[in-house]
């Protein structure tokens, strides 16, 4: 289960804050989700879906064909 993180960044800052999924860049409030022990970004709830169904698994297989020396 995530929770919504407000930003409060000045006008003037030039720091931007993607989602860790689609790569959107997040201007007001980010979506905060603990995976594999790692704080992640998202731009909403459907991005958090999307890297848990999709991104996750893509790397699974990819790391899992890197591994494999054949």
């Amino acid at each position: 289960m995530g929770t919504w993180r407000e930003i409060d960044v000045p006008v003037w800052e030039t720091v931007v804050t993607p989602c860790d999924c689609c790569g959107q860049v997040v201007a007001k409030r980010l979506w905060i989700v603990e995976i594999d022990g790692t704080e992640q970004r998202f731009c909403g709830e459907e991005c958090e879906s999307l890297f848990r169904t999709y991104v996750l698994p893509e790397r699974a297989v990819r790391a899992a064909a890197d591994a494999d020396p054949a």
